[in-house]
């Protein structure tokens, strides 16, 4: 659960946009539960004035995500926005990132899964479901390959920047891997995957590892081949 000072030192006002009307009353029991101030709001009865330290749970259709969540972000820019649908497209994620959403994931989720992405929005990082991770950095070798012939990959600059281990878990990142998972499958602890993370971040001037995955597809670092 969350801690006193986890949800009560730092200004917060969070929305939770939901497509499926069955999960709203499931996500506000499971932040109740963690002791977190949860309502059940209607979109048209929102005013972004009322108390933080509150999540609003909103149920919004699939086709008025985008347009909604544009429209509470000019509206108070502080606001956070978590995005959960049933099925979301190339398109609509970067349009949802480049309005300055906070969270996007897919419906199927579990009770830990919800809370980690509450903890993440609220120290302000943004958060994708790894599922999507996958989509975006598809989408983006397709484009290069139908743009011009790959090149071979560049091996030379990466070497020169990274190291053997910070490339390795570069490639899984590429391949949606957790800090979990990543930690698996090298037989290293997830707070080393944590640390390598950083330093590929940092050594790269990206600001997650998202943009980091981005980058390395562009310079043809990495494949999903």
């Amino acid at each position: 659960m969350f801690t006193y000072n986890e949800i009560n030192h730092q200004e917060n006002k969070t929305f939770i946009f939901v497509e499926n009307t069955l999960f709203v009353s499931g996500i506000c029991t499971i932040l109740e539960h963690h002791k977190l101030n949860v309502r059940k709001i209607d979109f048209h009865h929102i005013n972004t004035g009322e108390l933080n330290e509150t999540y609003f749970i909103c149920h919004v259709k699939n086709e008025e995500m985008v347009n909604k969540s544009q429209l509470l972000k000019l509206r108070d820019k502080k606001i956070k926005i978590i995005i959960i649908k049933n099925n979301i497209d190339y398109r609509e994620i970067v349009d949802l990132m480049n309005i300055g959403v906070n969270g996007i994931c897919l419906t199927d989720i579990d009770e830990q899964y919800l809370i980690q992405i509450v903890k993440q929005v609220q120290n302000s990082q943004f958060f994708l479901d790894s599922r999507l991770t996958n989509k975006i950095v598809q989408e983006n070798n397709r484009l290069i390959e139908s743009g011009r012939k790959r090149k071979e990959l560049d091996y030379k600059a990466m070497n020169n920047l990274l190291t053997k281990r910070e490339i390795e878990i570069l490639d899984l990142l590429g391949k949606g891997y957790s800090n979990v998972q990543i930690g698996d499958e090298l037989y290293i602890s997830s707070k080393t995957v944590k640390n390598h993370v950083s330093n590929i971040i940092h050594k790269l001037q990206v600001s997650d590892r998202l943009n980091a995955v981005i980058f390395a597809i562009k310079k043809n670092w990495i494949s999903l081949d």
